[in-house]
């Protein structure tokens, strides 16, 4: 049986070990493996982190490069780009990132690609292992049917699980070794061999009884985590309100021994689609064309080379040799693009028919992104339920025949202002569509009207598995609400700060401390900061940064708001603060000299608390504290 085989050559430490994606997650653990006597081979894309770990090089704060070399010099680690390789692993563990977009909705391309990988290459009697952050029912309802059709069957040909990762980069105490292990089989005997593989490098491994309790265990952690940082946060805003120092009142709080459990206030934390009747414009080998959505899909199904599986009810076909034609957000050019995925659902929400001054009219569910330009001439996103008369819609300037004086130029686009708005409740389920388009997330629609793409996916996979079994949970929601306007609020405190000392946001010099999303590490995953610098520079200030662990800082227009041009790490020096108008304090990195920062700035604003009551009371700056 390929559980008894598998169980054999791991007691031996005689299975080759393939960990995908060499991340904060993926290279310890393989380094872990292999410091215990198993061979790790990585799997990267990137090939300058393949030639640094295959040089004895780490890149990872939670990674010696002590450790990274011994492993290569025993032959017990190698990182490669080549993913046939694969084929000679026994196991194959997934730690790929799931990263949320700015709109909110999660990347599950680096999961499928994997998955893609995998089932090229895969051969029979191999343990196959998701650790990526995702929703209940990813392992058994993507990845097992991707390797069934292969022709493998499940617990004969290989065995597949889910077991959540819990790194916490930078913290010394808590490592891979020591940080308890959750385990979930698609099968009884996947749980089991995972269990065994991973007791033999972590102290402490509990296997629970499905794939489906492990993804749903990492969610909870992770939710209970938002929840009460958004808690934290609430209560933050009313302190100030009420002119209470929130710290404080934290730390009396957490006196108590029983029944709480501190949480701080921070700047932040680290599905919806077309009805069928829409058009798209694509192009393929046989050329440039307008689509009915419903009939493309019909389409590419029919096409052997595209696959079509089932993610959380919605139909999915993944890359079909398909391009489309995009918008670039940041400079308003248009472009073409290829499409990732297209997504095909019934829903009962209701339906927006939009509508412009010169007829052109598309018709969208309630939460579908669209796009509208603003005064400035910038496309920012708004749902198609809170459209208004009078907003301006960008349209391909190829599908304007006649410039009428209520138009609008913007770069490759005209701007065309919208004539009606009808809402329409839908008496029974609908089938809606969606086009999934890798970089810009933009397509043309109907007439030439550009709108944002949306993977019907929920930002918080929990509260959209609830509502698929009719509960809204309401509790999750209102947390990411109160978190994710929290770079907004940290922004407010700024400009109440340059104003006492008569100054505006716009033309003052705003200093960074710390773009990382945690202290000492140079993680940039998710980091409010980086909402902070968007909200700034869209208000006109110019934004240095100090981050002793982040060298650069790039932005992906599709993600900002502002002015999306990279900034670079800047030496703290005396200068630099005395020339800074106001100081923020996003991240408290521990090597930043704090006295010298409060005897040179004029405005701090610390959403950290990285200043202590000895050098405010010392400080004559002026003091803003979250």
């Amino acid at each position: 049986m390929i559980k008894d085989e598998l169980k054999s050559i791991i007691s031996d430490k005689n299975a080759k070990i393939g960990v995908i994606g060499l991340g904060y997650v993926g290279l310890p653990l393989i380094v872990e493996f292999a410091l215990k006597g198993f061979q790790g081979i990585g799997f990267e894309v990137d090939q300058k982190k393949a030639d640094e770990i295959n040089a004895g090089n780490s890149y990872i704060v939670d990674v010696t490069s002590e450790n990274v070399k011994k492993c290569v010099e025993s032959g017990n680690l190698k990182v490669t780009t080549n993913f046939s390789e694969l084929n000679i692993c026994d196991v194959i563990i997934i730690c790929v990132p799931t990263p949320l977009r700015k709109t909110k909705d999660p990347d599950m391309s680096y999961i499928l690609a994997a998955g893609e990988q995998i089932q090229k290459y895969m051969r029979r009697g191999q343990l196959i292992i998701l650790e990526s952050t995702t929703y209940p029912g990813t392992t058994d309802e993507i990845l097992q049917p991707m390797f069934e059709e292969k022709g493998f069957r499940l617990d004969e040909d290989f065995l597949l699980a889910f077991s959540p990762e819990r790194v916490d980069p930078g913290n010394p105490q808590f490592q891979t070794h020591n940080i308890p292990k959750v385990v979930g089989g698609v099968s009884k005997d996947s749980g089991e061999i995972a269990s065994y593989l991973y007791s033999e490098i972590v102290e402490n491994v509990h296997l629970v009884s499905s794939a489906r309790v492990a993804e749903a265990c990492k969610l909870w952690e992770n939710t209970f985590r938002a929840i009460n940082i958004g808690m934290a946060n609430e209560m933050a805003k009313v302190c100030n309100a009420l002119g209470i120092d929130t710290w404080e009142v934290v730390r009396a709080a957490a006196t108590k021994p029983f029944g709480f459990m501190p949480f701080y206030p921070g700047p932040g934390i680290g599905g919806h689609c077309l009805v069928g009747k829409e058009t798209v414009i694509v192009r393929d080998e046989k050329g440039e064309r307008v689509e009915n959505l419903a009939e493309l899909f019909e389409k590419e199904t029919a096409k052997n080379r595209v696959r079509r599986f089932e993610v959380h009810g919605s139909d999915v076909i993944y890359k079909p040799n398909l391009q489309t034609l995009s918008v670039d957000m940041k400079t308003n050019e248009r472009t073409w693009k290829p499409v990732e995925y297209l997504f095909r659902r019934k829903t009962d929400a209701a339906t927006v028919t939009i509508t412009t001054s010169d007829n052109r009219q598309v018709t969208v569910t309630d939460l579908h992104p669209m796009l509208v330009a603003d005064e400035n001439g910038s496309l920012q996103q708004v749902f198609a339920k809170d459209i208004q008369m009078g907003m301006h819609l960008p349209i391909d300037s190829k599908f304007v025949s006649m410039i009428k004086k209520y138009f609008k130029k913007l770069g490759d686009l005209i701007t065309v202002p919208v004539k009606s708005i009808e809402i329409s409740l839908t008496k029974k389920p609908i089938e809606v569509f969606s086009v999934e388009v890798e970089g810009n997330h933009t397509f043309a629609t109907s007439y030439g009207i550009f709108v944002h793409n949306c993977i019907p996916l929920d930002p918080h996979y929990l509260s959209w598995k609830a509502r698929q079994h009719g509960f809204d949970s309401q509790f999750i929601s209102l947390a990411e609400q109160v978190n994710s306007g929290m770079p907004k609020y940290v922004v407010k405190l700024v400009a109440d700060g340059l104003n006492d000392e008569s100054k505006a946001v716009k033309g003052s010099k705003v200093l960074i401390l710390g773009v990382a999303y945690k202290k000492d590490i140079d993680d940039m995953r998710e980091s409010p900061a980086l909402s902070v610098i968007d909200l700034l520079r869209s208000r006109g200030a110019s934004v240095v940064y100090h981050d002793p662990f982040v060298p650069e800082v790039h932005f992906d227009h599709a993600y900002t708001i502002g002015d999306g041009e990279p900034l670079y790490n800047m030496d703290l020096t005396d200068d630099l603060i005395k020339s800074s108008d106001c100081v923020v304090i996003c991240t408290e990195h521990s090597g930043v000299d704090y006295n010298r920062v409060c005897e040179l700035a004029p405005v701090i604003v610390d959403t950290r608390n990285a200043l202590d009551e000895k050098t405010r009371n010392g400080s004559k700056a002026k003091i803003v504290r979250l």
